[in-house]
């Protein structure tokens, strides 16, 4: 009896040390909530054309880079400071063959962000090791890929009065 008391006690100990071992490493983790960016005024195509307006100089590029990369938008927003913000990243896409197996990875040259109100933008600085840190961009107009359709309000000037 004596030995079945042991066992189950040394089991308990042993189950109760693991979880609070994975309770310490889960609160190390960073959980990245999903913003949606339905709210955003600038989305999609009209987003990479806006960072792509910009010059190498002012993107953090030198033309050889920007000329390798391919500009996407990030699927979800993120914030920053209490704002949420429309993620671009600048790309090199590399392939790397083992025998019949080709394997890609993407090398970030530059990662962008538009507030969802289209009133900042800036660009991780990408030399910063330390910590993040985020150097604002000039504000231009946004260069759109979308056809703005015109309502009769808008058009005519009638309230509906």
């Amino acid at each position: 009896m004596k030995k079945v008391l042991i066992f189950i006690l040394c089991a308990a100990v042993a189950v109760c040390a693991f979880s609070a071992c994975s309770k310490e490493n889960s609160a190390h983790q960073h959980t990245t909530d999903i913003i949606e960016t339905e709210e955003a005024v600038i989305k999609e195509a009209d987003a990479i054309n806006l960072v792509q307006s910009y010059s190498d100089e002012e993107l953090g590029l030198t033309s050889e880079q920007r000329a390798k990369c391919s500009f996407m938008v990030a699927g979800n927003g993120v914030k920053i400071k209490k704002d949420n913000y429309i993620e671009v990243i600048a790309t090199v896409k590399n392939a790397h063959k083992d025998g019949e197996n080709t394997t890609y990875t993407f090398d970030n040259q530059g990662v962008y962000y538009i507030r969802f109100d289209g009133k900042k933008i800036m660009r991780k600085d990408m030399t910063s090791e330390d910590e993040v840190k985020y150097i604002d961009m000039k504000i231009k107009a946004v260069p759109t890929t979308t056809e703005h359709t015109h309502t009769d309000e808008e058009t005519t000037g009638d309230k509906g009065e």
